[in-house]
């Protein structure tokens, strides 16, 4: 297994068109059992399935689970109940009877980037030479998604400020992070590493030695972040920022650290069980839970024009071109007068 197939974007409860009634109390009681010994096996957090496995057996007395008339309702509320220790516990039920909706079925993730871009929506060279890259994913690492990457990077290449927008960027692969991490860092950089409980072992992932067009080392990173920004996508910004690479501007992150997958219960039910976690070589810990804190703290909606003037003052030290240093005081006034936003993400499903 892959360590893409593990850290993806938000997961989610996939729901029937009809809700499927009368779910009798025997049969949530041995979901509920065999959940409870799946996550008592597999579960990463150790430490934690013992607080977990008390709070399941709590939650047979609780009015969500002695409401729960039909299978949706039973697999949503176990997800929010496991997702108070772990966002990235999910619980899903599927009708072992009915023929798949393709109308109703959620493309996976990987497919979605593959099929759009490798996720990246803008990118742009803003006034005053200052980069602006806005992606929604970090797709699997493949030659194709490697051109488009390897595309970006040539175009910002030059900038003297480079500002990344993972406010709506959900997650994805791992060697991604590093592949993009690899443009701008040295090579051979410990970014982070992940332990799987199932095996014993811990994976180190670093920076790549055979990445050309690499940003210049000295160019000042931003990165804009929201509450919806999610595992793959913290990992990125935590990285970042623990190596001293990037100033992070915006909200705390949703806080999903371990990679998952899926295990059944019976019955049409399975269970995403976080199996590994992530492991930083200088916190020695990581960001489950409690989110990737920014360095300046700003709402989504104005974290790109905070970030963007933070730049243009910082490049505006060091440029002694006269026509660029008049496109920056310009644009600092227009920002000033305006409150300028450019860029700003529009609602998606993402």
């Amino acid at each position: 297994m892959k360590i893409r197939d593990c850290i993806i974007g938000a997961c989610v409860v996939i729901l029937s068109p009809l809700a499927h009634a009368d779910i009798s109390h025997a049969d949530k009681n041995n979901i509920l059992k065999s959940l409870t010994d799946n996550i008592k096996q597999q579960y990463v957090e150790v430490k934690k399935v013992d607080k977990i496995s008390s709070a399941l057996e709590n939650f047979k007395t609780s009015p969500a689970f002695t409401n729960s008339q039909s299978q949706e309702q039973l697999a949503s509320s176990l997800t929010t109940e496991l997702q108070k220790f772990d966002k990235h516990f999910t619980v899903q039920w599927r009708n072992p009877n009915e023929i798949k909706n393709d109308k109703t079925t959620r493309e996976p993730w990987f497919d979605k980037l593959s099929r759009k871009n490798s996720g990246f929506n803008r990118v742009e060279i803003l006034d005053g030479n200052i980069g602006y890259v806005d992606f929604w994913g970090f797709d699997a690492l493949s030659e194709d998604s490697k051109k488009v990457v390897k595309g970006v990077m040539g175009f910002v290449s030059n900038v003297d400020a480079l500002i990344f927008d993972l406010r709506k960027n959900g997650g994805g692969s791992a060697e991604m992070v590093q592949f993009i991490s690899s443009h701008f860092l040295k090579p051979n950089t410990h970014l982070n590493s992940i332990y799987w409980r199932t095996t014993d072992t811990t994976r180190e992932f670093r920076t790549f030695d055979d990445v050309n067009g690499s940003i210049n080392l000295a160019t000042p990173i931003y990165i804009l972040t929201s509450s919806d920004t999610f595992s793959a996508a913290e990992e990125f910004a935590y990285n970042l920022k623990h190596l001293n690479r990037a100033t992070l501007v915006g909200e705390t992150t949703k806080g999903g650290a371990n990679p998952w997958q899926f295990y059944e219960l019976g019955d049409g039910f399975r269970a995403g069980i976080p199996i590994a976690k992530a492991i930083n070589p200088i916190t020695k810990t990581n960001w489950e839970s409690v989110g990737v804190k920014p360095h300046i703290e700003a709402s989504r909606d104005d974290a790109l024009n905070v970030a963007y003037k933070i730049a243009l003052d910082e490049v505006k030290n060091s440029v002694n071109d006269e026509f660029q240093l008049k496109e920056i005081n310009d644009k600092l006034v227009e920002l000033s007068r305006n409150k300028l936003l450019i860029g700003t993400p529009k609602s998606s499903a993402q």
